[in-house]
């Protein structure tokens, strides 16, 4: 595909950027889609997330990088991540699998958007910080939780 950032830039285009994004996204998306879905409510070992909260935890953080990506500026949040990530897992409790996975690729979308509107000038203000949250919360979240969606977790 043309128009690839270089892994080793860390000052891409906002095109550049939403290429590393779709790429991301398109390969994690279709590992969630070939998981079968009574797997989604499996725990991801003893003690951990079912994947449906894993994915639920994923569409909260594109949520919430939606709603401040539009300046480019650096945001505190106001609620430790661990508040997010643990109001993400029970919310998708009452979910069906089927909504929590509609939810994340609504968010992927939303946020896909709101990356979009951003200008070159934003993503490198702040020392990069936009490209650097972008980033964590795509990309490298998606790799980060790759694994989970492995079939063989949570079976015996």
């Amino acid at each position: 595909m043309t128009g690839k950032m270089d892994v080793t830039t860390d000052r891409p285009t906002v095109s550049q950027l939403l290429v590393r994004m779709d790429d991301s996204w398109a390969a994690f998306a279709q590992r969630v889609r070939d998981l079968p879905s009574e797997l989604l409510g499996e725990r991801l070992g003893e003690a951990g997330w079912t994947r449906k909260q894993m994915l639920a935890h994923i569409a909260v953080w594109h949520d919430l990088l939606a709603e401040f990506a539009d300046s480019g500026t650096p945001v505190e949040l106001e609620e430790d991540d661990e508040v997010v990530n643990a109001r993400a897992a029970r919310q998708a409790v009452g979910r069906s699998g089927g909504e929590v996975v509609a939810a994340l690729d609504r968010s992927y979308r939303r946020l896909r958007r709101e990356v979009a509107r951003l200008t070159d000038a934003q993503l490198i203000a702040e020392r990069s910080w936009a490209t650097m949250v972008i980033r964590a919360n795509t990309d490298r979240h998606y790799a980060e939780h790759a694994a989970d969606l492995d079939a063989r977790i949570g079976t015996t």
